[in-house]
């Protein structure tokens, strides 16, 4: 915390055990966002979030700020390495998300040199609606949102932009151009080579705004700020537990009855099992044509049966790597199989398990290990939360067992 002259509070960080330690498992794609709210003192609500293996957002850090000048945001992103498991700067974030503020870029810059920085899609796909009349974006916004959403490739995005940007007569509009000039950081198909876990969608950034929407307000004071945003994170927490324990105790629906997808559904959790088992499904919708092979690797075309339209996609093997990658490059950008490299290994490898298409933060077993703070401390949980937690569950259990055999209750 910092304060000036008159000691009014101008910057302030905060984040608690359970924070830190989450941050260790998840903290590969963090979102930075300053857009949800200002408190009563005009101060701005700073979090930094992220997801966990149930696809659900979890909080990391927040801070408050007086201002949003590059100095300020340089404070909060050190203060944030520094409450962080691991030695900063190395335990900085590979991705950070975030508005296209000038003051936040050049910060991230310089107090996160070797953290990716994405642009968020959703914020900038909102602005559509002022930066173009009323008649162009009723006519072209749909052809701007499959373009972004729907290209393949970078060089695939860049022609679909040129020619719908010359079929809708919008050659002359800056801030078009503007965003075409940043493309290498925020276009899906320029960016999914690296990791983002997911949070790249529009809907992972509304979530987000619903969230604190429940919690944060402009009338808060700095006291009534943290009882409220202590009282989401134990919202947070409990879902949390409540997904783990129905990870636990409910057995995942199977549809196929292979090795591989049994695998799945005890390595995975829920949400992500899910995802893959639909991408398994689709699968055996396509078929494989081998285009070359030398002394390293196999190259395989994907393509789905019967369509002549679809499209193809390549998936590379390397010999003796048990490893294989796709051109519609999911697994760079989520950490998931796609169904290209699925319909390989199931077609040609006949494999019972992935190899080592498995990211441990997407796994029930993703928090399965000790934490450790820069001066080597475990940083630990709040066992009296989980204590508490699992007697009040013993006698929910202890209820619903005693009114299934009771007479009454029938």
């Amino acid at each position: 915390m910092e304060s000036d002259e008159e000691k009014k509070i101008t910057r302030c960080f905060w984040a608690d055990s359970r924070s830190r330690r989450a941050y260790s498992f998840y903290g590969d794609v963090v979102i930075f966002d300053t857009t949800y709210n200002t408190n009563r003192y005009g101060m701005i609500f700073a979090p930094l979030t992220g997801v966990n293996n149930h696809g659900q957002t979890i909080i990391f850090a927040c801070g408050f700020l007086n201002d949003e000048t590059t100095d300020s945001f340089v404070w909060l992103f050190k203060e944030f390495l520094n409450a962080m498991p691991g030695n900063a700067p190395k335990n900085a974030p590979k991705m950070i998300i975030t508005n296209q503020d000038p003051a936040m870029t050049k910060a991230i810059s310089e107090a996160l040199p070797h953290t990716f920085h994405r642009y968020c899609s959703w914020h900038i796909l909102n602005k559509f609606s002022e930066k173009l009349d009323a008649i162009k974006y009723r006519d072209h916004y749909q052809d701007f949102h499959s373009c972004i959403w729907n290209s393949s490739s970078g060089d695939e995005f860049d022609s679909r932009w040129n020619e719908l940007i010359e079929k809708s007569g919008l050659s002359d509009n800056k801030w078009l151009k503007s965003i075409y000039k940043i493309r290498s950081s925020w276009i899906p198909a320029h960016v999914n080579h690296c990791f983002s876990a997911g949070m790249s969608s529009s809907q992972r950034a509304e979530s987000q705004h619903s969230f604190f929407k429940d919690y944060v307000s402009q009338w808060n004071t700095l006291v009534e700020f943290m009882v409220q945003f202590r009282r989401g994170l134990l919202h947070q927490c409990n879902h949390e537990l409540r997904e783990d324990h129905i990870n636990i105790e409910e057995k995942v629906k199977t549809a196929m009855s292979l090795d591989i997808e049994y695998d799945m559904a005890n390595v995975y959790t829920r949400k992500c099992f899910y995802e893959v088992q639909e991408q398994l499904k689709e699968s055996f919708k396509y078929k494989l044509e081998l285009l070359r092979e030398n002394e390293t690797e196999f190259m395989f075309k994907v393509i789905r049966k019967n369509i002549d339209t679809s499209k193809s996609r390549e998936v590379i093997y390397k010999k003796g790597s048990n490893f294989a990658s796709c051109g519609c490059r999911k697994w760079e950008s989520e950490r998931l199989p796609c169904r290209h490299i699925l319909c390989y290994l199931i077609k040609i490898q006949d494999v019972d398990k992935l190899p080592v298409h498995i990211l441990k933060r997407w796994t029930k077993a993703a928090r399965q290990s000790v934490v450790l703070d820069s001066n080597g401390v475990e940083i630990k949980n709040n066992k009296a939360f989980f204590v508490r937690r699992t007697k009040l569950l013993q006698h929910a259990t202890y209820a619903i067992d005693k009114a299934i055999v009771s007479d009454e209750a029938s």
